[in-house]
């Protein structure tokens, strides 16, 4: 498979084993958010994330010192920031000597601009739809994917929000994205996944490849 999937916002094993096919694996360190985990629990899920997959710590303008225990207490391969992080925090945050993931919600086109000033400092820029009430993500509304066609980034970049086994074969053709990253769009309930959802949305994209 070709495009890279991350799955965000899992909390319980059944969905880690049923995501067994996904590239990324993202836990939420932001209480706030409906799919926060602890990092005692997050630790104890640890052991089912397979050796070809990366995990990825969710962020949202959180201590440093909070990041580092974390990231070293789980060994994660990723940190996301998806708060109002500035580019001396994310230099801070460099130091940990881990991939950065930099969240940058979207609603028009110069929210796409402001993505160029993180580019140079974080290896990933993720695209999420832009909320007033959840900085976090995982909302489940979509932004006009329009916006990201002909998106030329200097590295890696990610599309998220909203992103759902409906709308996906959709979102790919639009923004020829690489790498996406699905949340609310794989759940039953606000917070909870569905390992049937989970196990859909992969197969919808692989189908998907096998037929391009």
């Amino acid at each position: 498979m070709k495009t890279k999937i991350k799955l965000c916002g899992l909390r319980d094993k059944e969905s880690i084993l049923a995501g067994s096919d996904a590239h990324y694996i993202g836990f939420v360190f932001y209480q706030k958010s409906p799919r926060f985990i602890n990092a005692l629990e997050a630790k104890k899920l640890r052991h089912y994330i397979n050796e070809n997959q990366k995990l990825v710590g969710l962020f949202v303008d959180a201590d440093l010192n909070l990041i580092s225990h974390i990231s070293e207490t789980l060994n994660l391969d990723v940190i996301q920031l998806h708060g109002n992080e500035d580019l001396s925090y994310i230099n801070e945050i460099k130091k940990l000597g881990k991939p950065i993931i930099k969240a940058i919600p979207i609603n028009e086109h110069s929210d796409i601009m402001r993505a160029r000033k993180y580019e140079k400092l974080c290896d990933m820029i993720l695209f999420d739809t832009k909320s007033e009430n959840d900085v976090s993500g995982g909302t489940g509304i979509s932004f006009d994917w329009k916006l990201l066609k002909g998106y030329d980034s200097q590295g890696e970049w990610i599309l998220a929000g909203g992103l759902n086994e409906e709308n996906i074969i959709k979102a790919l053709k639009i923004t020829k994205a690489t790498f996406i990253d699905v949340s609310s769009g794989v759940e039953k309930s606000r917070g909870e996944k569905c390992q049937k959802k989970i196990k859909s949305f992969i197969d919808c994209v692989k189908n998907y490849e096998k037929e391009k």
